[in-house]
């Protein structure tokens, strides 16, 4: 299916444009040839068109025979027929001839696709009857006043995934715009759903958009516009990454695509929590990632679904496989360059980001990159300072040092996220308050406090920095597993029980595991000792870099004094282990 000569690399976020038929290209007939300009002209400058209808291919190619000169893929029969450069595929074994028999029995016309089984809609109730009586499992799909018979599962937005796929994209880099009620699919599947201004109702509540304009006006006018030329940035609401709740108990997010991030504060207060914390949202929510991972404190993200760790313990794939599994797989890979000296890492550093970047110029993936030790790659003399692009977006970025980062990067920085601290560093509290637009004296106030919190600072609302308590993370017990997991941290950086003189008891805790056990069998002399002094809230968020469970210790031990008696020391021993039990 051959398109119009590429002349330029695409720009912005954007790389496919998925247009249903009926209804929003045209109405009824073959398109005007000035949305068919537009396509072109967004074709031109190295975006992908999708054309995605309820249409069945033959009768589509009866209306619009060129169908494929203004199309990079099309999807048809509602999303269980793909045609593009893969060739044509159906998505689903096509509605028993049984069906048709049955209405054509009962008097109701109807036509045979590939897969699905149409007619009109005011027989409904007679193919609902049908397909009831032969037992099948399929679905009814309204468009307008037609009426399509699918088997279950098939939809406009799986098709366009499918057909996407066939490209080397991600919907996550598209737009769909559609008009009636098969496009509830279609406008979820995508990155930004939009609908034309002649749209159902319900297609209009549903979309992130609606235009100002009908069908095919409507089309060519967007796909003209700043969103899809990359020059306005558009995040929908549906799109959020949770970083945890105010003190209000609202909960403080943000968008998950287009922006870039700073995650800062001092070392050991929970930098990589809060970077784990995002990218297994960004995982879950379908986003490509590629982690650079220095010190290994990522490794526990590979036990989520598409992710690979590579490196580290294990096998280190060269830089160009990296990108050729995001590329055909669609995995997210964390780089775990922990085993590497100096030289080795910076000789990966100089690769990574060149095959990354040239690859989400192509295709848009992986939409996000997160940097950990960030100064040491984006510093002023920074071994990969030449390959950033702030413009791109889809950066997080993590550093205890943000005064090192090169001024493009730091001037490139939508959001901060720094970490609070009893005496938050300067470096840590000037970026913050640069990024949130307010004093110093402020935002020192703010990120002044225990661990388990922080403030975010965004761009978008100057003037306006929120404090918050950092979120759960699905993974948290499995990140730093060669710090603490049965090998446990190093001797000189594990928990020593003193009595309440301060005599060693002999009892060591190399990791949760063990504190949990020995608090449950410790002396209460030797609980009080330590709550009163919040030792094991700070171990947990210093050496194991876990803030919220520290947070969660912290308010324990509150309630616990030098001077205590022993039932609460003893309530709050209960409350230790099971708060430590809990996080399993």
């Amino acid at each position: 299916m051959p398109g119009p000569p590429r002349r330029d690399e695409p720009t912005g976020y954007f790389r496919a444009v998925a247009v249903d038929f009926d209804g929003t290209l045209a109405e009824g007939g073959r398109p005007d040839t000035g949305v068919l300009e537009a396509l072109g002209e967004v074709r031109a400058r190295g975006l992908r068109v999708v054309l995605v209808t309820g249409r069945i291919l033959a009768e589509l190619r009866n209306t619009f025979p060129d169908v494929d000169e203004h199309a990079d893929a099309v999807v048809g029969e509602n999303g269980a027929v793909v045609t593009g450069p893969a060739g044509t595929r159906l998505l689903a074994l096509p509605v028993t001839e049984k069906l048709a028999a049955a209405l054509a029995a009962r008097d109701v016309g109807c036509r045979r696709g590939e897969v699905l089984v149409a007619c009109g809609g005011d027989n409904e109730h007679v193919v609902l009857d049908e397909v009831r009586r032969l037992g099948v499992d399929y679905q009814l799909v309204r468009n307008r006043s037609e009426l399509m018979v699918l088997p279950a599962g098939v939809s406009k937005g799986i098709g366009l995934v499918e057909a996407l796929g066939d490209l080397g994209l991600s919907a996550h880099n598209a737009i769909a715009i559609g008009d009636a009620e098969n496009d509830h699919a279609l406008l979820e599947a995508a990155e930004v759903g939009v609908a034309v201004a002649n749209a159902v109702d319900s297609i209009k509540h549903h979309a992130d958009a609606v235009l100002d304009l009908p069908d095919g006006a409507g089309v060519a006018a967007f796909v003209r516009g700043p969103v899809v030329a990359g020059r306005q940035r558009w995040c929908p609401g549906r799109w959020r990454v949770s970083l945890g709740r105010d003190e209000g108990g609202g909960v403080v997010d943000l968008p998950a695509s287009q922006i870039n991030v700073l995650v800062t504060g001092g070392t050991g207060e929970g930098k990589s929590y809060v970077a784990g914390l995002v990218a297994e949202q960004l995982i879950g929510l379908g986003y490509t990632l590629v982690v650079v991972d220095p010190e290994g404190d990522h490794a526990g993200l590979g036990r989520l679904r598409g992710v690979l760790v590579t490196g580290g313990d294990s096998y280190r794939l060269p830089a160009v496989e990296v990108t050729a599994l995001i590329r055909h797989r669609g995995l997210s890979v964390v780089v775990d360059l922990s085993d590497l000296d100096s030289d080795g890492q910076d000789r990966y550093l100089r690769e990574v980001p060149v095959e990354v970047e040239a690859q989400r110029l192509a295709t848009g993936v992986p939409q996000w990159v997160i940097l950990d030790e960030a100064d040491r790659s984006l510093g002023r003399a920074g071994v990969s300072s030449a390959v950033f692009d702030p413009a791109e977006k889809g950066y997080c970025l993590v550093t205890w040092r943000p005064q090192d980062l090169s001024v493009s990067v730091v001037g490139g920085i939508d959001a901060v996220i720094a970490l609070t601290s009893p005496r938050p560093a300067g470096p840590v509290v000037d970026i913050a308050a640069a990024v949130a637009d307010v004093s110093r004296s402020a935002m020192a106030a703010l990120l002044t406090g225990g661990p388990g919190g922080a403030v975010l600072a965004n761009r978008e609302r100057p003037g306006a920095p929120v404090a918050f308590r950092l979120g759960d993370r699905t993974t948290a017990h499995l990140r730093h597993e060669h710090k603490y997991g049965h090998r446990g941290v190093a001797p000189e950086r594990r928990f020593y029980f003193h009595a309440a003189d301060g005599a060693a008891t002999g009892a060591v805790a190399a990791n949760l595991a063990d504190l949990e056990a020995e608090l449950d069998r410790c002396d209460s002399a030797v609980v009080r000792h330590h709550s009163s002094r919040a030792d094991f809230s700070r171990w947990i968020a210093h050496v194991l870099h876990c803030p919220a469970l520290a947070a969660r210790i912290a308010d324990v031990e509150a309630t616990v004094r030098s001077e205590s008696p022993t039932a609460t020391v003893d309530a709050a021993r209960v409350r230790l282990v099971a708060t430590l039990q809990a996080r399993r």
